[in-house]
């Protein structure tokens, strides 16, 4: 997990959530990495944190390559975390079998859901005040989403966020390191999505994992617009440069590609939510 100056008090939530939620084996590390040299002491009641201070702000992958680095060495895992979170009760019992896909819980951008009274209501972007700290009623929405769902169900959706994933040891192997050109952050979780595609390896929601993500917090939540702009319009570039104008039109745009689908024969793929095969046929 990397947390923030401004977005500390995000941070503290999530940590609390994680370790209220979350049965960690003992050989499972966590590391909270201070990206702004915010944190001294105000996370240390949780002993199970390992702190790494970065010495300048990183970007995102930089980040992502600081656990890659340690998974490596280590023959680990990775479920790297965003700071912006609620976990909820058993979140991350459906992770443990998934050993050759990349996997990201379900959340509240995909599934709104009220609580009795809609004294809570998810909603696609949330901030604290929202939340108003409804662990429990938080709870109660994931047992109705549980009754909603198929379970062990997964699906794929057009923009997959890589804002809470697992990334199994096999593949850390073979697909590697995240893309560090595209700057602050923007189209790397894309772009690693496409390469572990070419690869052979599925990236998947799990709705037997659901989270409350507040959206936003730990990137363009706390920037300037110019700030935004300058970093969208980066990624978008560099996208482009490597993966062309359809995959960009379609991943990275996200609007009027239907003529992309239609000559290409994948309004099909498009319409099932297949969209492995549809990166598959537009790679190959």
């Amino acid at each position: 997990m990397v947390t923030l100056k401004r977005s500390n008090e995000y941070t503290r939530i999530a940590l609390k959530s994680f370790f209220d939620c979350t049965e960690l084996e003992k050989d499972d590390d966590f590391f909270l990495i201070d990206n702004d040299n915010s944190t001294n002491n105000q996370f240390s009641e949780y002993k199970k944190i390992t702190l790494i201070k970065n010495d300048r702000p990183l970007t995102f992958s930089e980040n992502v390559n600081q656990t890659i680095d340690i998974a490596l060495k280590n023959k680990k895992n990775i479920v790297f975390l965003s700071n912006d979170i609620v976990f909820t009760k058993k979140w991350f019992e459906p992770f443990l079998s998934q050993s050759s896909s990349i996997s990201i819980p379900s959340n509240n951008q995909l599934f709104q859901y009220n609580s009795d009274l809609e004294i809570l209501k998810l909603k696609p972007t949330m901030n604290l005040e929202d939340f108003n700290n409804n662990y429990d009623l938080l709870n109660d929405i994931l047992l109705e989403h549980k009754k909603k769902i198929k379970s062990g169900q997964k699906f794929q959706t057009l923009l997959m966020p890589f804002y809470c994933f697992k990334i199994p040891y096999l593949i850390i192997k073979d697909v590697g390191y995240f893309d560090k050109s595209f700057g602050l952050g923007g189209g790397e979780d894309i772009d690693y999505r496409i390469r572990s595609i070419i690869k052979g390896y599925n990236v998947s929601y799990l709705t037997d994992s659901y989270l409350l993500h507040f959206h936003g917090k730990s990137t363009w939540g706390i920037e300037t617009i110019e700030e935004t702009n300058k970093r969208n319009n980066r990624y978008k570039e560099v996208f482009e440069k490597k993966w062309g104008k359809e995959l960009t039109q379609i991943f990275i745009s996200r609007k009027n590609f239907s003529e992309i689908l239609e000559k290409k024969d994948l309004v099909t793929l498009h319409r099932e939510n297949k969209y492995s095969e549809l990166i598959k046929k537009l790679t190959f």
